[in-house]
């Protein structure tokens, strides 16, 4: 039986079960993802964010959001971000280029009302994320649904990578190939 790195359909398998898992189960590899999107002011800006949702038929990621977030505005200007994941017990580094979708009001109500009193807290912190301050205890904490938001990444290519002892395997997949993959060089 062949390694799941040696193989295309598994290696592609393998990326979005450690996806799924990330929403699932909080310590995953996958729980904390890197996001990064074109910065208003040049450059590239990242972050950290939760994996709320992943699905791999229709090969969608959610996140939720702050409206006021600096990413909100970036992706409003250019909505392509890039997902990062860094696996380290597979020796697994899953890169997703993504078009982001930003959904707020009526239609994610049912996903606030899913989140946890003490969570709605990040959601309506009174000021915009990245204002100053005297101190942090000076904060105003008003969970507010009108700021909550769920980003819709609907992904358009994976590059995955497996570092290997003595090899590395390197493959592409694209929605547009669909999901057929390829190899290429590490």
């Amino acid at each position: 039986m062949h390694d799941w790195w040696t193989d295309l359909d598994r290696l592609h398998g393998r990326v979005w079960d450690t996806l799924v898992k990330g929403v699932h189960v909080k310590r995953a590899a996958a729980r904390h993802v890197a996001f990064a999107t074109a910065g208003q002011t040049g450059g590239a800006e990242a972050r950290m964010v939760v994996l709320r949702g992943a699905d791999p038929a229709a090969g969608k990621l959610y996140v939720h959001t702050d409206t006021m977030s600096a990413k909100v505005a970036e992706l409003r200007a250019d909505p392509r971000a890039t997902i990062l994941v860094w696996d380290a017990q597979a020796h697994l580094q899953i890169r997703l280029k993504c078009e982001v979708g930003i959904d707020t009001g009526a239609c994610v109500a049912p996903e606030w009302r899913r989140i946890p009193e003490p969570a709605r807290r990040v959601y309506g912190n009174g000021e915009e994320p990245g204002q100053g301050m005297d101190c942090p205890e000076a904060l105003t904490v008003t969970p507010d649904q009108s700021r909550f938001a769920v980003m819709t990444c609907t992904v358009r290519e994976i590059d995955a990578l497996h570092l290997g002892r003595d090899v590395h395997h390197r493959a592409q997949y694209s929605r547009s190939r669909n999901w057929q993959g390829r190899w290429v060089t590490p």
